[in-house]
Formats: structure tokens, C-alpha cells, sequence
């Protein structure tokens, strides 16, 4: 909270907390100021791209810039890779790529500790950058964010020298053995609502697999995946194993994409763009791996405890200010109970604290973008339009400057409704009521999406069959967002094609030899 702020005088009463004005937001130089100081070397006025282990400006000198969403401005420019980046990055890769593959196993995972102990390291500065980049509260990405990350480089770190394959039992006098070889060139794109942790879970899975990696972040939060790859170089990562190009999707990311010599494309973002890419792959008969879009389904039965579930949802829906992919933005509560629920969430919303994610206090910061901003909103205009009401909150002053959307409980709303059914991506929720177990599973199963499903209640049988028939690959019974770098993350139907994380993230991102040997001379079946 800016200085004097809590100065009311002893004569006036406090005000309640949701609605006292909105602090003013930290001044765009001092922001500018704690930006230089996260980098490990000052860069001037444009943020470059990083080639083959050093940072790099091409000569062309396009760039593109980096908007902080709290107060709506210019933090710094960024470098735009060109042609001759990518080729340049491709070549480094190449080279790269073959020695990382051939060194022993254990010398890779005790360089992706090292990288591990040196995100921790630098803690204070990624959080930082993540926060003036994408509006994420500095609370979430200065330790939760950060921890995550590094936790991912240390799960696949152990996976280095358990790249086992297989030996197949077959006819007498033959031996099959079945081997796993690297990709080659990872090509990865990662989403602006979670930048840290989404470029850790593309990185670390294709280095631990002997890949090389190129990486585009988010063209409007790419400054922590810069910063994290020199952190990685520190650690001791050769040069040319990952190299970071920023630029946008229809140029940047679409050139990664059509490039022959990257073997694989990993990619989060939404399922208009998957899709997209999905085509091109599939022309080009390349591996891919796809984490799209959800609208989760967040099943509430009246045995539930209802304080806990109404804990759950409000962090899950508004957490990141509803960006992330399993919002439990679909509250489906059964009828019995939905005006109770409805009114502990809300308690819990009035009491959140909206504003600048620099200060420790704020739950909840801005949206990514004006665009983004002017996206959800016109979603929610949609949904008044149509008759959907809204539960009355308190009255809250947003702040002035930047992109902030006010949090919504959407009343009553038919589960055929769009707003129920696209992936609005904002600090909302819609609340449908339901009679049986029956209705609550079709409901929640409704959707083109099926990514995650929640459930709360305290009968085992309930939950088991929740899990069992809904439609998604992520199944959280009494819990929100639980995850783990051991544990596959994907989805069923338009949520994606593919896993992450766990073993089966290892799988994704190698190719399988099957050699077969014949130990006596070899007789033709036609003789």
C-alpha cells in the first residue's frame, strides 16, 4: 500500500476493505528501475534475443514492445528474431545437439540441478520480471512460480540416466531391442499467463532427453524465458542448446513451426492457434505436442465441506485473474446448496485485495492486455445481453491506470450459454445448479473442452464414479490444482493432443528404434 494511504483520521470509521480506493500503482520509472536490475547486464532501451550461449541484437534492429498491464505502458523494447536469427539458432542447435546427446547421462542431470539451484538463485529477480510482464502477483511469482520451475528441472534432472529401452522377446535366434533417441531440435512456444513455469516445463524435458531447444516465448511476456536462459548458460548448459527468439505467432512462432530441422513442436496456448499448428504439423508429418484451452467443471454436491470448496473455487477461478487454462470458471452446485455457496464465495470475493501486483497484499492484478481486457469484457457484455444476471458485490474502485476487469458471479446460467462454453479467460465465474449425480456428470462433460474437472463432496462412491466418466484428463477429487513436475498434465478433446510432465513428457519427446539382430545365418522364406 502506497505511503499514508491507511491514514484515515482517528475521527472516521475504516472503511471496509473492498471499498477503500484503489492504491495508486508504483510509478512506471521506478518500474523501469526494478526491471535493470533484474538483468545481469544493462541493455539499454531494447531487450535482445539469445543465440548460442550470448545475447544477441540482429542487425535488421526490428522490435516489438513489452507493455507492463498494471499501468498500461511501454517497459522496454524487444528484440524481433528475423530469418537469419532462426537459421543462426537452428545451425548452433545442431551442433549442439549431437555432443549433449552423446555426454553421459549424469553429467546432463547434474547441469539441470545446477540450473535448478540457480533459478532459486535468482528468485527475487524472475519473480520480478514475471510481475512487471505479465501482472501476476509478485506473492505467486517470486516463490510459488519460482520453486515450481525449479522443481521441474530437478523431476527431470533423475530421468537422465533412466532413458531405458527395452528388449523384446521374439523367435529363437533373434534379438529385438528397442532404443529411444533424441528428437533432435525442440521447437517451443509457450503462453504469457504463466511465463516461468511454462518455458521451464518445455525446456527441462527436452534438454533431460539429450534435445536441443528453440523457444519463443509470448511476444507480451517474454522477459523471465530471456533471463532464464542465461541462468541456464551460468549453470553450465553448452552454448547452442537453448536459444530463446522473440516475435510474434504468425511470424515467429509459425517459422519455428515449418522449419525442416526442428524435429518436434511443443506448444500451449489456445485451440484456435493448436489447431492451427496442428495442421501444419500434420502436413508436415512432424511430432507435436498441444496444451490448449479448458473450462473446467467445478462440481460442488451439498455434502461437501462447503467452506473448503468455496476456498478452492475462489483461487482457482481468480487466481491470475482467471487466466489459466483449469479456472474452475464452471461452478456447477447442486440446488440445495447453491444460495449458501453462491454467498461464501462472494463473502470471499469482497474481501480480496485488487491493485498493483508489486505490493504483497494483491490477490488479484491486472489482465494481460488491453486487448485481453477488452475481449472478457465484451463476453460479459454478451452474457447481460442475453438476460444472465450478476450477483451483487460491493462496490470496488479498480485502479485508474492499467488493465483490470472487476470479478464476476454469473446467476443462473444455462449450460448451452457462451459464456458457459467458450474459454472467457478472465476473473469470472458462472454458476449453474444441478438435482442429481446424473445431471452434474452430463453437464460437466457438455463441452468441447476437457482439460480438468473438480469435484467436491465426501461420499468415496460419488467421487470414484465422477472420475471415472468425466471426459478430462486432469480429475481433481476434494483439491484444486494440485500438480507436480512427476505427474502427466494434458487433456481429452480440444484441450490438446498429447502429454506433459511425468514420464510420459520423456516419451513425447523421443523417437523409438526398434534393431533387430539375427545371431544364425539368416534363411530366406522363400527357399
Amino acid at each position: 500500500m502506497s505511503p499514508g494511504f491507511n491514514q484515515l483520521g482517528k475521527d472516521k470509521p475504516e472503511m471496509p476493505k473492498s471499498m477503500k480506493p484503489a492504491s495508486p500503482a508504483i510509478p512506471l520509472t521506478l518500474r523501469k528501475e526494478h526491471l535493470s536490475a533484474c538483468w545481469p547486464e544493462d541493455f539499454g532501451s531494447v531487450a535482445p534475443l539469445w543465440i548460442n550461449g550470448a545475447w544477441h541484437v540482429h542487425s535488421a534492429g526490428t522490435t516489438m514492445p513489452c507493455v507492463d498491464p498494471t499501468v498500461g505502458e511501454t517497459l522496454i523494447d524487444v528484440a524481433v528474431a528475423s530469418t537469419e536469427d532462426l537459421q543462426a539458432a537452428v545451425e548452433a542447435a545442431q551442433r549442439a545437439q549431437v555432443a549433449w546427446w552423446q555426454s553421459d547421462g549424469q553429467d546432463r542431470a547434474r547441469i539441470l540441478h545446477r540450473i535448478a539451484d540457480e533459478i532459486r538463485l535468482h528468485a527475487k529477480a524472475l519473480g520480478m520480471l514475471d510481475t512487471l510482464d505479465s501482472g501476476r502477483p509478485i506473492r505467486d511469482t517470486a516463490t510459488r512460480d519460482v520453486e515450481r520451475a525449479a522443481r521441474i528441472f530437478e523431476f527431470f534432472a533423475g530421468t537422465t540416466d533412466r532413458l531405458r529401452g527395452a528388449v523384446v522377446p521374439v523367435q529363437p535366434g533373434r534379438t529385438n531391442l528397442v532404443e529411444y533417441e533424441p528428437m533432435g531440435i525442440v521447437g517451443a512456444i509457450t503462453p504469457w499467463n504463466y511465463p516461468l513455469t511454462n518455458a521451464a516445463g518445455k525446456i527441462a524435458p527436452a534438454l533431460a532427453t539429450g534435445n536441443a531447444v528453440i523457444l519463443k516465448p509470448a511476444e507480451e511476456s517474454p522477459l523471465s524465458a530471456l533471463l532464464l536462459a542465461w541462468i541456464a548458460h551460468r549453470a553450465g548448459l553448452p552454448a547452442g542448446l537453448l536459444n530463446v527468439l522473440n516475435g510474434s505467432g504468425p511470424s515467429t512462432g509459425e517459422a519455428i513451426v515449418y522449419h525442416p530441422d526442428i524435429g518436434k513442436i511443443t506448444f500451449t496456448g489456445s485451440t484456435a492457434v493448436g489447431r492451427r499448428i496442428g495442421a501444419i504439423t500434420g502436413e508436415l508429418l512432424k511430432s507435436v505436442t498441444l496444451e490448449l484451452g479448458g473450462k473446467t467443471g467445478f462440481i460442488v454436491f451439498a455434502d461437501a465441506d462447503l467452506d473448503r470448496a468455496a476456498d478452492a473455487l475462489v483461487f482457482s477461478a481468480f487466481n491470475n485473474a482467471g487466466q489459466t487454462c483449469t479456472a474452475g470458471s464452471r461452478l456447477l452446485v447442486e440446488a440445495s446448496v447453491a444460495g449458501e455457496f453462491v454467498a461464501k464465495i462472494a463473502d470471499r470475493l469482497n474481501d480480496i485485495v485488487i491493485g498493483d501486483p508489486l505490493e504483497p497484499a494483491t490477490r488479484i492484478g491486472p489482465v494481460i492486455s488491453a486487448r485481453h481486457r477488452d475481449m472478457v469484457l465484451a463476453h460479459l457484455a454478451a452474457a447481460s445481453s442475453s438476460g444472465i444476471k450478476r450477483f451483487e458485490l460491493r462496490p470496488r474502485s479498480l485502479p485508474k491506470a492499467g488493465f483490470y476487469i472487476e470479478p464476476s458471479i454469473l446467476l443462473d446460467v444455462s449450460p448451452a450459454a457462451a459464456i458457459a462454453q467458450e474459454e472467457v479467460f478472465g476473473p469470472m465465474i458462472t454458476v449453474t445448479s444441478f438435482a442429481s449425480d446424473d445431471e452434474a456428470i452430463a453437464i460437466a462433460n457438455a463441452t468441447r473442452y476437457g482439460l480438468a474437472t473438480t469435484v467436491w463432496t465426501n461420499s468415496f462412491q460419488r467421487a470414484r464414479r465422477v472420475s471415472r466418466e468425466a471426459r478430462s484428463g486432469l480429475i481433481w477429487i476434494n483439491t484444486a490444482h494440485s500438480l507436480h513436475p512427476g505427474s502427466p498434465y494434458g487433456g481429452y478433446k480440444q484441450s490438446g493432443v498429447g502429454l506433459e510432465m511425468g514420464l510420459e513428457a520423456i516419451q513425447q519427446h523421443m523417437k523409438i528404434k526398434s534393431v533387430w539382430m539375427q545371431e544364425n545365418a539368416w534363411r530366406s522364406p522363400w527357399a
